[in-house]
């Protein structure tokens, strides 16, 4: 797997900005030209400029798959109207906000946090076609967050418990790993990008954490 360090908006805490799927790539609109660069080389996939409640902050309000990104009835009509325009769609999950700490999810499975309605889960998996568990990672709700997933791999936060890791192993049928990034940030989704042919982790992340996202993401 193809893995590379950098930035995103001078910050290595990329997954805040971005988000990473099979069939495209979404960055802010802020992003340096150098920065896009990096990505633009690392991932063969397009890369798309986009925000969300006028923000740049699109991993932390917003989470997606090949079929489209999830977002909070944050997102505004142009916002909205300028994603489909590049072919992506987009679902609006009303009364939510920071999505994308609270679900993970690839192109057939997904893990979220209770504070979604039953309701809210079926419109996601109607939507992105997968099939969701609600879950927590340390203990934490923060499950978007806690993982990143990809159609062969995920890595999780270090501190979840070896019974989070099974069963979040068991539902998306796929192996992981445990890991940091960032010289030791758990939160993991906060400063990782991936899918199954590359990743891009914050500009801090150490060789042993390397070590870990590359075998949690080989599956």
């Amino acid at each position: 797997m193809k893995i590379e360090l950098g930035t995103v908006r001078e910050t290595p805490f990329v997954g805040i900005f971005t988000i990473a799927t099979e069939k495209f790539i979404l960055v802010p609109k802020t992003i340096s030209t150098k920065e896009e660069k990096i990505i633009t080389n690392l991932f063969d996939t397009e890369i798309i400029k986009a925000s969300i409640a006028n923000s740049g902050l699109l991993g932390v309000l917003s989470a997606g798959n090949s079929k489209g990104i999830i977002a909070g009835s944050v997102v505004e009509e142009k916002e909205e109207k300028k994603m489909e325009q590049t072919g992506i769609k987009i679902k609006k999950i009303e009364n939510m906000s920071a999505i994308g700490n609270l679900i993970a999810l690839n192109d057939s499975k997904g893990v979220c946090s209770a504070a979604f309605s039953k309701k809210q889960q079926k419109e996601i998996e109607k939507f992105s076609g997968i099939k969701l568990k609600e879950a927590t990672v340390a203990g934490s709700d923060l499950v978007g967050a806690g993982i990143v997933a990809t159609n062969k791999g995920f890595v999780l936060n270090k501190m979840a418990t070896d019974k989070e890791g099974k069963e979040i192993e068991k539902h998306f049928r796929i192996q992981g790993a445990k890991g940091t990034a960032n010289a030791g940030d758990c939160f993991i989704g906060n400063s990782l990008i991936a899918n199954s042919q590359a990743a891009f982790a914050g500009r801090n992340t150490t060789g042993f954490e390397l070590a870990r996202i590359d075998e949690g993401l080989r599956g």
